[in-house]
């Protein structure tokens, strides 16, 4: 019973975060899949790069699940990056989103990096059904008894400076609310979610690197701080092994292999803390991506992790 009030408790908790709907998930391996946080990264690995992600659901597989296809790219050596993203997220017991957004930065040499503005946009798209849930009062208008289904647009905004070891950015990956059944399309700056991240690369050795990273996940609903530390082994960086800290919640692992140069494995756990660990559950996160180098390159063959 207890285990059921927590989960009960966790997921009202999730809901309230999520009061807006969004479809920014909250990935564990969030290095690998940047431009969905922050369209300013498009096209910064210097490469076609092609990603895909699967995270299963926390709170004992009763929370949402994400999948997502991200590509991006320079467009040959001009200053604008490109990229385009596919996201679906369901959450039990029958609710999903969909979106189809497409990135676009441009980036400019300052100092001994770069200085790259982003934007993203697409169409959000959402289908509820919640004829499964035990409604204490039936016919009331805020739980309605059709199927909604809806597609809007939405766009994002991001600024970032990187170097070969360090990168600082700030983005507002979704500037408009989704919209729920009986509500018009608008915006609230009140209500926008605020990402801010930063990295560093310490070269220890030639076959091992420090890459602490944090990130700032801020709405007026609530704040996530996340920290992580990747360590990176062997020659050119084959492996990586690190953890991260989500406050208040959650401890990651997270294992990461460069294959060969074409692929990379990611793979993340993520489990609860404190007194709700047993209520949490845990989740498992796969990221697969894929690059292809240009014969002209502008960076060394063993670019920047991040």
């Amino acid at each position: 019973m207890l285990r059921k009030a927590y989960i009960a408790l966790l997921l009202f908790l999730s809901l309230g975060v999520q009061g807006q709907k969004t479809l920014i998930p909250n990935v564990s391996n969030y290095h690998l899949t940047w431009t969905t946080l922050n369209p300013a990264f498009s096209g910064y690995r210097d490469a076609i790069s092609l990603s895909s992600l699967y995270q299963s659901g926390l709170y004992g597989g009763s929370g949402p699940q994400n999948m997502q296809v991200n590509m991006h790219s320079p467009v040959g050596n001009s200053k604008v990056g490109l990229g385009a993203v596919v996201s679906y997220n369901t959450s039990p017991p029958d609710d999903g989103m969909y979106a189809l957004m497409t990135t676009y930065a441009y980036r400019i040499y300052l100092g001994t990096g770069r200085l790259s503005f982003g934007m993203s946009a697409g169409l959000y798209g959402v289908r509820s059904d919640i004829n499964n849930l035990n409604i204490k009062n039936p016919g009331d208008a805020s739980f309605p008894e059709d199927v909604y289904s809806r597609w809007s647009p939405n766009f994002g905004v991001g600024v970032l400076y990187y170097t070969e070891r360090l990168y600082v950015g700030v983005s507002v990956p979704e500037l408009l609310a989704v919209p729920g059944a009986n509500q018009s399309l608008g915006a609230n700056m009140e209500d926008y979610r605020i990402i801010g991240i930063g990295a560093y690369r310490f070269d220890i050795s030639p076959s091992f690197q420090l890459k602490p990273s944090v990130m700032l996940d801020y709405s007026r609903a609530s704040w996530a701080f996340k920290a992580s530390l990747n360590a990176g082994l062997f020659q050119k960086n084959k492996v990586f092994i690190g953890a991260a800290y989500e406050h208040p919640n959650y401890i990651i692992a997270l294992l990461n292999i460069q294959v060969n140069p074409k692929w990379l494995v990611g793979y993340a756990y993520t489990m609860g803390t404190g007194k709700v660990r047993t209520a949490l559950g845990g989740s498992h996160e796969i990221v697969l991506r894929w690059e292809l180098r240009p014969t002209i390159k502008t960076i060394d063959e063993d670019p920047f992790y991040f």
